[in-house]
């Protein structure tokens, strides 16, 4: 058994692949949210949790929310997935909206880029981006950011922003 677990929720199969990167160039165990209990991941030093993000929530999350006081001790490595540019700014929004106080100065966080499929989304998705996209469309062009730009560019489409290299930080914050 690994020192290292990564566990992961996955809707649309990019959380699943950087989960499975992570594992696999870590040494880690790898586990479905579904597949795992709580008390399986005492026996580890370092959990990685690894969810999509969706209107900001982290995918699943709640079973690190439920029992960190039990997993407070370990080394806890959140990477969150979206299909927007990681920035600082929405880095400090996953952190506030998805961790306790305590957690924020714990646990460390990284969010990396997955894609869309829009032939894959369920109707609620489908139905939440076309809002977005409708908001967005109704913002004059110049007021619209670099994601904004690329959410119209790519909606109805089939996009891939996954990149194995970009698992490197998380890898790091593994091995220290």
């Amino acid at each position: 058994m690994s020192h290292t677990v990564v566990v992961f929720k996955s809707k649309y199969g990019s959380t699943a692949k950087y989960a499975g990167w992570i594992a696999e160039e870590s040494g880690a165990d790898l586990f479905e949210v579904g597949k795992v209990k709580a008390e399986q991941l005492h026996s580890y030093q370092t959990i990685v949790y690894c969810g999509g993000l969706y209107v900001g929530g982290i995918l699943g999350f709640s079973l690190i929310q439920k029992n960190y006081p039990k997993l407070r001790d370990k080394k806890l490595i959140v990477v969150a997935v979206g299909a927007s540019t990681p920035s600082e700014k929405a880095l400090a929004q996953v952190k506030a909206k998805n961790f306790t106080e305590t957690m924020q100065e714990k646990v460390e966080l990284f969010l990396l880029r997955g894609g869309l499929n829009y032939p894959k989304m369920n109707w609620l998705d489908r139905f939440l981006m076309y809002l977005l996209v409708k908001s967005i469309q109704s913002k004059k062009p110049e007021e619209r950011d670099d994601d904004s730009k690329g959410i119209l560019a790519t909606y109805g489409k089939v996009v891939d922003f996954t990149d194995r290299s970009s698992i490197a930080p998380v890898l790091e914050a593994i091995r220290k």
